[in-house]
């Protein structure tokens, strides 16, 4: 951890949300809910907070040195919008009351590539269950990766209970410095949008995965 991140994390507390207030906050909660999983160094959903300041945004990740870097980004932008919450995804999404997420970011959650060692990646069949109780009905859950092999089971696994939309309905792509440093490389993105409600899928000719 750098001594910037350091000292964003030393910061913590005047954005932290802890899983015991997980309930109470969305139950008082009229805006709209945006939510990041993994949020990286902030880079994504610091930009979300400034352009859409009527929304609640929530990061969720446990990696210290991105948690330090986003709370500085906050403080320089003097975002009011946001909280964090230290603690793995499955926990906190266990917490949060059924219906209340407008819109869910997972991007270029860990492939972990080996074969092995794939039981450990995020989005699986029991993750993309508990997406579908958590999710509004015109909620938007947006998925990205450079693993082809994880964009297929992300396909797989999200075709259970949700349906494909076009991913123009993204207001646009979030940009971040992983994503361009992928392109440069020549590396291939997918990129994956899907809504639970089949009405409002069809409304934009989308077709189930």
């Amino acid at each position: 951890m750098s001594k910037a991140q350091a000292q964003g994390y030393a910061n913590l507390p005047e954005y932290r949300l802890t899983p015991q207030d997980l309930r109470e906050y969305f139950t008082a909660q009229e805006e709209k809910v945006f939510i990041e999983i993994g949020f990286g160094n902030g880079e994504v959903i610091a930009q979300f907070a400034k352009k859409n300041p009527n929304w609640q945004c929530l990061g969720i990740d446990v990696y210290r040195p991105g948690i330090g870097a986003l709370v500085n980004r906050c403080t320089r932008s003097e975002l009011r919008n946001v909280r964090i919450v230290e603690e793995e995804a499955t926990t906190v999404l266990e917490l949060i009351p059924n219906d209340k997420v407008d819109l869910l970011y997972v991007l270029f959650p860990d492939p972990w590539p080996k074969q092995r060692h794939h039981r450990r990646r995020l989005v699986n069949a029991e993750f993309a269950a508990l997406v579908a109780l958590k999710i509004s009905a015109t909620g938007i859950v947006y998925m990205a990766t450079d693993a082809r092999d994880y964009a297929d089971q992300i396909r797989s696994v999200m075709s259970d209970a949700f349906y494909r939309i076009e991913i123009k309905q993204i207001e646009r792509i979030p940009q971040s410095r992983y994503r361009q440093k992928a392109l440069d490389a020549g590396q291939s993105i997918w990129d994956l949008a899907y809504m639970r409600s089949r009405s409002q899928a069809l409304t934009s000719d989308n077709l189930k995965t």
